[in-house]
């Protein structure tokens, strides 16, 4: 290239960023000022933004600037604008709406929960809502459709190599100007509240982020010799000088964590509500509560009675203190990700779902594979939809060998916005703890206390009347009297919980805690703990003996604390807990060690992960069919009728491999009309929740059409 190509080359480039400041410039700042302002619910707020974080602001427009600048290797160059537009004010008007259900705002992560999404809109979104939404969807479409077909070919186009150049360069920008606004605390890498980053750093970079950085990064400082120091640490005994790490079946014996006694303290270290621990293990209750606290700790709430009695007198008598949750609003499965796997979930990306990302693909040492490990039976529970979140994938990668969701749960009572009430719980509890010899480890998720709140009367006589509020949230009155009632009805589920367990003949350890906060526009300063990521715990037994013991910790902490109070130190992650939470290092190596066994060679396993996912069951009790009948009208229609046991409502009919139109008549009965006969039908029932997807089937039963008696198929 002589000098008078490169001359005219770059004639042409500075023509482009002309072109490019003249139609991109003035659309990312007015997008920019958009996106903020669903943000954050207000149309002032942005410019109040601007002229408070100047600096981040112009970062934010430059990486919307980038997105658009993309057009120019299009001929139809506004139609492109116009579509990539779009997607940053989707992204904006998306962030608004879950805004009023929840307080975390819009991640990419979410994208990845879009079919649990669907299965519950309708708690969220009247039909008339829904409408306006799919309207609003096929505006947007037939409008980029028009301007598709009605866009002309630009005439100022740029070539190929100019277009190039230019975009990378502004990559390159964004680039540096992102690694250097990061290091000069401009930005933040990482969201410790995830709303308040979005407003500190922008939507922009904020969802970009959560695009780019998910899963654990590998920490600078990781190397082999580094996890033999933390595997040696925690077993206690130096790195072996091949430089392996020391197996994690290695026998230690941990220094418990500190305790703040209260009143008088328990120096032995023994377990406070029990007796000192024994060759058999307890069974282990962990009952996470939706958005479950004390709403007593909203200062200057008053109530006309006591919301949560029982909670209250539990935490009155038991060990208890308050939980530092990853989340507030919203994100049931990451504070369940870190009580299961006791792995900080700061650690992850901005909004991140290890439950949709990680966990997809690998397993990972949990409670419930510790436990099983000592002979123990590991069960989930949850009186919601079994493919939320994807639990019905994930389970089994956490070591679960059975699984009970409302689809396999019978009749039960719902609240008036349409979510199971939680004393269906009781008697799946007591069904996991007697189906087995063994002593069990039930994990239980509640779903009644969730959202959204309504903003108006839905409750024509509460049990609980609000007498006061705080002027902050005196919009929300309806809402926190319809919250505060769902409290009080699964409060009455945790009395009859442990009332009927203290009748139980074994051991059992009930830990409950809530999951998070609800989604009130709470601050922590309209909170008496005084933060608004923490909720409550509790630890009671059948078998009390001990002082009370008051102590504070993080959600990712609490299994191993609870597992070290019965001398139990099973597995890598409870011990690094049992005998690291004192070390300067302790979180830096929290960090390196979930990195090795989730993303990294698995040094810490001696390279080879040993967890195997589960053959896990669906329901306690297996859903079976005993007989099958086929009555034909003159109408040359059939009637089946289906004979088994322990059907439910979402019970559902395959015959010849067809899903039917199924009638529940009762635990033992199913019925299928209108059916066209056939000389031999294979029939199977399978467990069908609202977003259409079958969890497991029963084994398929064939007869002939007349016939009242089934054969194996």
């Amino acid at each position: 290239m002589n000098l008078s190509n490169v001359k005219i080359f770059i004639q042409k480039l500075v023509a482009g960023l002309r072109l490019l400041a003249g139609e991109c410039l003035l659309p990312a700042v007015f997008l920019n000022l958009c996106v903020e302002a669903f943000s954050r619910e207000s149309v002032i707020m942005p410019f109040f933004y601007l002229i408070k974080s100047p600096l981040v602001f112009c970062y934010n427009t430059l990486l919307i600037l980038v997105t658009l600048s993309f057009s120019f290797f299009f001929k139809r160059r506004r139609f492109v604008r116009f579509f990539i537009s779009a997607l940053w004010v989707t992204v904006g008007i998306t962030d608004f709406i879950l805004l009023q259900f929840r307080t975390t705002p819009f991640t990419a992560v979410d994208l990845l929960l879009i079919d649990s999404a669907f299965s519950i809109m309708g708690h969220y979104l009247s039909v008339f809502q829904i409408i306006l939404v799919l309207l609003a969807v096929l505006l947007v479409i037939g409008i980029g459709v028009f301007l598709f077909i009605r866009a002309k070919k630009e005439t100022r186009r740029l070539s190929p190599l100019v277009a190039g150049v230019m975009v990378l360069s502004f990559l390159l920008i964004g680039t540096g100007s992102t690694n250097l606004f990061v290091s000069c605390n401009i930005l933040e890498r990482n969201f410790g509240n995830l709303a308040q980053g979005f407003h500190t750093n922008g939507l922009p970079y904020c969802f970009l982020t959560s695009i780019f950085r998910t899963g654990i990064s590998r920490p600078v400082s990781y190397s082999e010799d580094e996890i033999d120091r933390i595997v040696a640490s925690i077993t206690g005994t130096p790195a072996p000088a091949d430089g392996r790490p020391v197996s994690p079946e290695t026998e230690v014996s941990p220094s418990p964590a500190p305790d703040t006694p209260d009143p008088s303290g328990n120096p032995s270290g023994q377990p406070d509500d029990t007796e000192p621990a024994s060759s058999e293990y307890p069974n282990f209750i962990f009952l996470q509560l939706e958005s479950f606290f004390d709403p007593t700790c909203i200062n200057g709430a008053k109530y006309s009675s006591d919301p949560v009695p029982n909670f209250r007198r539990l935490k009155e008598s038991c060990s208890s203190g308050f939980l530092k949750v990853p989340s507030v609003g919203a994100g049931t499965a990451n504070t369940e990700f870190e009580i299961l796997t006791g792995i900080n979930l700061d650690f992850f990306g901005p909004g991140e779902y290890p439950y949709k990302t990680i966990l997809t693909e690998t397993t990972c040492e949990s409670l419930a594979y510790n436990l099983s490990a000592l002979g123990l039976k590991a069960h989930a529970i949850h009186n919601n939809d079994g493919t939320f979140y994807g639990r019905n994938t994930v389970f089994p990668k956490l070591g679960f060998h059975t699984f009970t969701p409302i689809e396999y749960m019978g009749t039960y009572e719902t609240t008036p916005l349409g979510w199971a009430k939680d004393k269906i719980l009781t008697k799946n509890i007591l069904n996991a703890l007697t189906s087995t010899e063994e002593q069990d480890f039930v994990f239980a998720i509640s779903v009644q206390g969730h959202g959204a709140y309504p903003d108006e009367a839905v409750l024509r006589n509460p049990h609980i009347s609000i007498d006061a509020l705080p002027e902050e949230l005196e919009d929300s009155y309806y809402g926190l009297l319809y919250f505060v009632n769902q409290l009080y009805e699964m409060d009455d589920f945790l009395g009859q919980l442990t009332e009927a367990l203290e009748q139980y003949d074994e051991e059992v350890v009930l830990v409950l805690y809530g999951d998070h906060l609800p989604s009130f526009p709470f601050t922590d300063e309209l909170l008496s703990n005084g933060s608004v990521y923490e909720t409550e715990y509790v630890i009671w037994s059948n078998r009390p003996s001990g002082e009370r013991i008051r102590k504070d910790m993080e959600a990712y902490a609490l299994s191993s604390y609870v597992l070290n109070r019965y001398d139990i130190h099973e597995g890598l992650f409870t011990r690094f807990h049992q005998t690291q939470a004192e070390s300067e290092t302790y979180l830096s190596d929290m960090e390196l060690l979930a990195y090795d066994i989730l993303y990294g060679p698995m040094e810490s396993y001696n390279g080879e992960l040993p967890f195997e996912a589960t053959d896990m069951q669906f329901g306690i009790n297996p859903i079976q069919i005993t007989k099958v009948i086929v009555k034909n009208s003159e109408e040359r229609r059939s009637c089946i009728f289906i004979n088994g046991i322990n059907f439910t409502p979402y019970s559902t009919a395959y015959v010849n491999e067809k899903k039917c139109t199924t009638t529940y008549v009762n635990p033992q009965l199913l019925s299928v009309s209108g059916f066209s006969p056939a000389d031999t039908l294979t029939v199977s029932v399978a467990q069908v929740g609202t977003d259409s997807f079958p969890l497991s089937f029963t084994a398929p039963l064939t007869v002939t059409t007349g016939s009242e008696e089934p054969s194996d198929n």
